[in-house]
């Protein structure tokens, strides 16, 4: 996506509090703040938010001399989600149909609210409470499940550690409703999204294949990950694509293929690109509802 003057501040506070919330002397933070400002200053020209963020995450990483700044905090944010899928399968065996994958879809975007950083995002019952009033400003669900009724391959595009694993009862529905599936998860740490080790952790290649994109670059754009992982995306009759960042990479790079993008907007920038207001869930096919479901 297209850099827009907003933001530059935003990706810098993202990166700055990354080496604010290190356990160094003060004197080492401010060292490294110094450089990382130093450093920054020369990315702005750049035109992609993806491509920003990633350079900006790679220079923290270098400073801080460390590959996985956010480990613990994914560690906290898996254990949390694990908590709170247990609690709701007895609901799902009163579902089915769209129904049970719109129910499981809304708790898989709305899981991005989870924030072990946060004393709030702690608490199971405030996540319940922010799910409840989460709001779709774009919601073409009925014409995904469609499109997946008519379809055999799906590609499923991994965002945050603890979201991944709601993510993972979407992707269990998928394969009992008879979809071959590939699902891509980063290579090598970027933020708190789910690298290729932590997905096969939590089990997810007991419902399909897991594609690396071999690197830490946030979203999937040839030459910057596998060639496997770009092939993957090719494979499908349908991409499902979860996250700002990767949506970003969408539209830095759209690829040919289908793809469904799944987010919670939580800026200026990428509420106006997905068509709905700040705050709000957005659920849509990027480039339109594919021909087959036009008259639906």
């Amino acid at each position: 996506m297209k850099l827009s003057p907003e933001c530059v501040p935003c990706i810098y506070r993202t990166r700055t509090s990354e080496i604010l919330a290190s356990g160094l002397p003060d004197g080492e933070k401010l060292r490294l703040l110094r450089d990382f400002t130093k450093y920054y200053g020369d990315l702005i020209d750049d035109s992609s938010t993806v491509i920003v963020a990633w350079k900006g995450f790679r220079k923290v990483k270098e400073l801080l001399r460390e590959t996985d700044p956010y480990r613990e905090y994914k560690e906290r944010s898996h254990r949390i989600a694990l908590e709170l899928a247990r609690s709701i399968e007895g609901r799902l065996e009163e579902l089915s149909g769209y129904e049970r994958f719109r129910y499981l879809v809304g708790l898989s975007v709305a899981a991005n609210l989870l924030d072990p950083g946060s004393p709030n995002g702690l608490d199971p019952e405030v996540f319940w409470e922010k799910a409840s009033r989460i709001r779709f400003g774009r919601d073409e669900t009925d014409r995904l499940y469609l499109l997946l009724l008519q379809s055999s391959k799906v590609t499923y595009v991994l965002d945050n550690c603890g979201e991944a694993v709601f993510d993972s009862l979407v992707i269990r529905d998928l394969r009992r409703m008879g979809l071959k599936l590939k699902i891509i998860v980063r290579g090598e740490p970027y933020q708190n999204d789910i690298t290729y080790q932590e997905a096969l952790r939590l089990g997810l290649q007991e419902y399909g294949e897991l594609v690396s994109t071999g690197t830490d670059f946030p979203g999937i754009v040839p030459g910057h990950v596998s060639e496997e992982a770009v092939k993957a995306l090719e494979w499908a009759d349908i991409v499902i694509s979860k996250g700002m960042a990767n949506f970003e990479s969408f539209m830095y790079a759209q690829p040919a293929a289908n793809v469904f993008v799944l987010l919670m907007a939580k800026c200026g920038p990428i509420a106006r690109a997905s068509n709905v207001n700040v705050g709000e869930a957005a659920a849509f096919f990027l480039k339109g509802p594919p021909a087959m479901l036009n008259a639906v």
